[in-house]
Order: structure tokens, then C-alpha cells, then sequence
């Protein structure tokens, strides 16, 4: 697999040349240090895996794809690097593209992960159409975050195809073993590969959800009633009812206590907003 990577600090680069080298049916044919450094690369050699700095002067790893994307497709594949913490909003856009990144200083174990699994996807020569959608939601979700009902996230799904959904379709996320039920306002649900905690974090942070249980997550969009003291019960907008635990119910009870004012009441079966909207039946059984 010809492979590049860029990244502008001569001690990362060594650890990424060391790990790279240890790594079979892998050719290191270039490395970068700058965007327009990068660009040269990619466009001479025509790697299959670019390993890719998020930050890179005079701007950022977005900027290089943009350029590239605007000149027509983008055919190798990518790991982000960043030193990044904290899920800051560019890294959640790339975890809610599917797109793979390890956090520097790199885990040897989760780089040779990241390789192999670039590895296979060149290997089987039917990623290309995938790869371009990811890059594309990537981009676009980038230029939405203010405006988050315009994002879509990206679940591979079991059995090997992605899925592409806005977060405001996702009524609510189930843990199942490994792998995570994913329930769409439509009634259409999917198995993606990942647990519910590689999702939860971020969709937290970014949109509407609250995790309820270590096995749901809920958009809270969807909630029609909470009813605290019946067994931490919620009532969806579709007749689903879910249970909190107990540890998740006082939680949410504490965040509506703190997000919803009891004074601000639709008494309509729609979605609720913090500090806009509340249903009155979600307050009432709130406060009993």
C-alpha cells in the first residue's frame, strides 16, 4: 500500500516513520510538513493511505481535502492525526464521518489497528464510492456546526455498508453486546459495528441526546413524558416507552431541572428544546 504521511514536527514524523516501517505491505513513498508541501505529494505520487496532521500550517487538513476534493475525487484513504483532547468540534466531524484519527502521542496498537484496517479497504478495491460520500459529509458537517440539524453521521453498519442519517432522525440508541441498534424517527432501524460509547460522548456534546442507561441513549427531541417516581419511565412521541436507570433517571432529572423552565409550556406532543419548549405532562410528572 503506498502510503505518505504529513505532519509538520520532525519528533512525530520519526515515530510515524519508525511505526509505518514496522508495518507489512506497506511502501513509504513521501512525507510532508505544510499544506502546499502535502498537495505536491499527493497529486506526484498518487498514494493509497495518507496519514494526515489536522493542524498544519497555514491551516488545517479540511483545507488540503477541500483543495483536493475541488479538483475531482479523493481515491486513498485517510488517518487524521491530532493532538487534539477533549473531543473538540473538528475531531467529533471526523468521528461522525467515520473517517479514522489517533490522538498524538500515537498508541503503536491502535496505529497498526488503523493501517490494517486501511489495508483491507485498498485490498478489496470497492471503497471508493464510500470513501467519497465520508469525505463529502466530513466537509459539509464542518461548514453546518453551527446550524447541527444539518449534520449527518456516518454508522457502518453490520454487514459492511454505511449509513448516512442526520442526528435529528435518531429517535434513540440501543446497546446490543458490541455493536449499537440505531432506531430512525421513519421506523427503519440498523446494527452499527461500534458500541454505544464510541457514539454517546460526542452526540451528546453537539445535539440533543442524553444517555439514559449505560444501554440507551435518547433524543430528547423525542420525549414526550418523563415520569420520574413511575420507575424512571419515558414516553416517546411514537408510544416507545423506556426505562432510566436509577442513576440516569436522577440525572435527568437534575438536566431538566436546569434546562427547562416550567413557565415556557406547549401543551402539543412535539419535540422539546432547552429553555424553549416544554411539554406540560413532562413537567407536571417532573415535579410530583
Amino acid at each position: 500500500m503506498r502510503t505518505v504521511f504529513v505532519d509538520d514536527n520532525d519528533s512525530h514524523r520519526n515515530t510515524i516513520r519508525y511505526l509505518l516501517n514496522q508495518c507489512q505491505d506497506v511502501e513509504l513513498i513521501g512525507e510532508a510538513d505544510s499544506l502546499e508541501t502535502a498537495y505536491s505529494l499527493i497529486r506526484t505520487l498518487h498514494p493509497q493511505l495518507v496519514l494526515l496532521d489536522v493542524e498544519l500550517y497555514p491551516g488545517t487538513a479540511f483545507d488540503l481535502l477541500q483543495r483536493l476534493q475541488s479538483e475531482g475525487p479523493i481515491n486513498f484513504q485517510i488517518i487524521f492525526l491530532t493532538g487534539f483532547a477533549n473531543f473538540e468540534y473538528p475531531i467529533r466531524a471526523i468521528h461522525y464521518a467515520a473517517l479514522d484519527f489517533l490522538m498524538k502521542p500515537v498508541d503503536q496498537h491502535k496505529f497498526f489497528q488503523a493501517v490494517g484496517k486501511a489495508l483491507q479497504k485498498v485490498s478489496s478495491n470497492n471503497y471508493n464510492d464510500e470513501l467519497q460520500l465520508q469525505i463529502a459529509y466530513l466537509l459539509q458537517n464542518l461548514a453546518a456546526d453551527t446550524e447541527k440539524k444539518k449534520i449527518k453521521l456516518a454508522f457502518h453498519r453490520v454487514g459492511g455498508a454505511i449509513d448516512f442519517v442526520y442526528a435529528k432522525e435518531i429517535v434513540y440508541c440501543e446497546a446490543d453486546k458490541d455493536t449499537t441498534l440505531v432506531v430512525l424517527s421513519d421506523g427503519r432501524q440498523f446494527a452499527a459495528t461500534r458500541n454505544l460509547s464510541f457514539y454517546a460522548k460526542s452526540m451528546q456534546l453537539d445535539f440533543n441526546f442524553f444517555r439514559i442507561s449505560d444501554k440507551q441513549l435518547v433524543n430528547l427531541d423525542f420525549v414526550q413524558t418523563y415520569e420520574h417516581h413511575k420507575n424512571y419511565q419515558l414516553t416517546l412521541v411514537n408510544g416507545v416507552v423506556l426505562h432510566a436507570s436509577r442513576r440516569g433517571g436522577q440525572d435527568l432529572r437534575q438536566y431538566i431541572a436546569s434546562n427547562y423552565h416550567s413557565d415556557n409550556i406547549t401543551t402539543s406532543a412535539g419535540s422539546i428544546s432547552p429553555k424553549v419548549d416544554s411539554l406540560s405532562s413532562l413537567i407536571k410528572n417532573f415535579l410530583k
